[in-house]
């Protein structure tokens, strides 16, 4: 009996909300009594849904955040690669852009010199200061001969000693076994300079005291011996030096070829 009791009053109950329930939402339809009361409760709610809410965002900003640090590291990175392969490439150009311009200007001298020429490159060096040797990737089957003169866009290098079919060797002005017939350009003064075993350095030995020479004059092949042609340029002097007690005079001079610089090269074949 108290069960069936309790089980009525409970279904009285419940019918009792719905029908308050009922009766609210057509009054809230009809008359929007209750929007305020909504509106209330929202402004109220709204640090609770934010509290509530602020782990998952905290999540997704920090998770964003690192993401886009993770890119912007990736992205540096790969520029930064991006950077030294430029720099490389560039690199390159500038050496090419180089031996283009000692190439002209070597083909550009080729063309003052009335002899024939074969235009070589170097492919190795054997410079100390008791040898001073270079190899060209010219040779016999090329018209290259022993006692061909060697020289650069500035100057004399040297003349060859050696040939192979594909290959040459080509002993500097400035070896000191070599010596070179000159002439001062300016006095016409004739005198042989000797290499010194360095490649910034020639000598000229035992001139008259008289010679009329100074600073600064220019040196060229005098075509005495048959080895060298005339008036290619040779060196530029830089010393005198006067031996009273012999009464002689030693001259240094600076060889005008790039001796230890220098990549290409043109052989000349004298015209007889």
């Amino acid at each position: 009996m108290q069960i069936r009791l309790q089980a009525r009053g409970a279904s009285l109950q419940a019918l009792f909300l719905i029908g308050f329930s009922i009766a609210m939402m057509v009054v809230d339809h009809r008359f929007q009594h209750l929007e305020v009361v909504r509106t209330n409760i929202s402004l109220a709610l709204s640090p609770l849904r934010f509290l509530v809410s602020l782990p998952a965002t905290t999540g997704n900003w920090m998770n964003d955040w690192f993401t886009a640090q993770t890119e912007l590291l990736e992205e540096n990175a790969a520029l930064k690669a991006d950077g030294r392969i430029l720099n490389a490439r560039l690199q390159q150009l500038e050496v090419l852009a180089e031996e283009n311009a000692r190439l002209r200007k070597l083909l550009g001298a080729s063309r003052k010199i009335a002899d024939d020429v074969i235009v070589a490159e170097l492919l190795s060096v054997d410079q100390n200061p008791y040898r001073q040797l270079i190899e060209i990737n010219k040779g016999s089957s090329d018209g290259v001969e022993i006692g061909h003169a060697v020289i650069d866009d500035f100057g004399v290098m040297g003349q060859v000693i050696h040939v192979n079919p594909q290959s040459a060797t080509t002993i500097l002005i400035s070896d000191p076994a070599h010596a070179i017939p000159v002439q001062f350009i300016r006095s016409g003064t004739r005198s042989v300079a000797f290499g010194r075993g360095s490649t910034r350095q020639l000598e000229l030995r035992y001139l008259p005291a008289t010679a009329d020479i100074k600073i600064d004059d220019e040196l060229v092949t005098s075509g005495l011996g048959g080895r060298f042609p005339a008036n290619y340029p040779v060196a530029t002097v830089t010393a005198i030096n006067e031996d009273r007690v012999r009464g002689f005079v030693s001259v240094l001079a600076e060889p005008k070829a790039r001796l230890d610089s220098s990549r290409e090269v043109l052989v000349i074949k004298p015209r007889f």
